[in-house]
């Protein structure tokens, strides 16, 4: 199936391109956060700062089950004054 990965700020060096469009096998978004650490080297559990969307929402259950067509983005918190 083919997921759009979108990847911002210093998660941009993962991939290839700041949007991606990615054949993944199908699965839970767990299975793809364990694919892309597999194929690309992007650990989530390296990065504390790291928040995940899925179509735009805030991911807080990874085991959600991906479809045809979903997005998911890498997003780094940013904070500040």
């Amino acid at each position: 199936m083919k997921i759009t990965v979108t990847a911002v700020s210093k998660f941009r060096q993962y991939f290839p391109a700041r949007t991606n469009e990615i054949e993944f096998p199908g699965g839970t978004l767990a299975g793809f956060l364990d694919w892309v650490r597999q194929k690309y080297g992007l650990d989530p559990a390296e990065h504390r700062n790291l928040k995940l969307t899925l179509n735009s929402i805030l991911v807080r259950d990874t085991g959600v089950e991906l479809h045809e067509g979903d997005r998911v983005a890498f997003i780094p918190i940013v904070a500040g004054g």
